[in-house]
């Protein structure tokens, strides 16, 4: 057991002498070395090294103060540990550096949703979705449904959430989010179908739930029983499941 510990601290140590030498390597050039940082401090941020991520990406700006990426990392970093004005002034600056940036906008946009700016965080998802090169609209588009929900703009989350799934037909949750919208309108049909999609892979309580309020508006008994059967045997312990139970069946 010592030995695999003592092989996994010199693996360990050659990958960091590694990364130290390419930095070293390429110090010259200070967009690589900016490019470099930002990816570095990206790994530390998702292992939730929120320390390490910031010391990174304040190195890719200083590496290169015109590098956009850098900052949009900056903060999201400072967005995280909650100091507001930092990340807010670190997002426009990401923002001015490259005004096409997708992931800036969507992030910032992110960030704003969250402090409930709702109609600014939504003028940047659709910023975001606007960039040719962004290959993942349906995020953005998503994160405006929700948002659109935190106001009550029932319309709007539709027609975000609608966008989304055109983009990326197997997002679950975006479809289950849909479903409930058209449920509320008491479009069952609408909401039958979408639901469909939702439930493709692993329904959880939430959609089983809706799935089977929908059948039975529609009268579909069978289909109805299908669910409630999975919804116990799945989920026995679920709030749903004992709401369920509650109403005798």
């Amino acid at each position: 057991m010592r030995q695999l510990l003592i092989l996994l601290v010199l693996l360990l140590s050659a990958c960091a002498n590694q990364s130290a030498m390419r930095l070293s390597a390429i110090d010259g050039n200070k967009q690589d070395s900016a490019r470099i940082h930002a990816e570095l401090g990206s790994g530390y941020y998702q292992q939730g090294q929120m320390a390490v991520a910031l010391n990174e990406f304040i190195k890719s700006t200083e590496f290169d103060p015109n590098y956009s990426p850098g900052y949009n990392g900056l903060a999201m970093t400072y967005a995280a540990i909650n100091e507001d004005d930092k990340a807010e002034l670190n997002f426009k600056k990401a923002i001015a550096l490259d005004v096409k940036s997708a992931e800036a906008h969507n992030n910032y946009g992110s960030f704003l949703c969250s402090r409930n700016r709702i109609d600014a965080s939504i003028h940047h998802f659709q910023e975001a979705v606007k960039s040719p090169l962004y290959t993942t609209p349906f995020i953005a588009y998503t994160n405006a449904g929700y948002c659109s929900l935190k106001k009550s703009d029932l319309l709007g989350a539709e027609r975000f959430f609608s966008l989304a799934l055109q983009y990326q037909p197997l997002l679950h949750n975006t479809a289950y989010q849909l479903a409930k919208l058209y449920f509320d309108r008491q479009q069952y049909g609408l909401a039958q179908q979408t639901l469909f999609n939702a439930m493709a892979n692993n329904p959880n309580p939430d959609m089983l739930w809706l799935g089977i309020r929908i059948e039975h508006q529609l009268g579909n008994q069978d289909v109805e029983s299908s669910y409630v059967t999975e919804l116990k045997s799945k989920f026995p312990d679920s709030p749903q499941t004992k709401l369920l139970l509650s109403r005798g069946k």
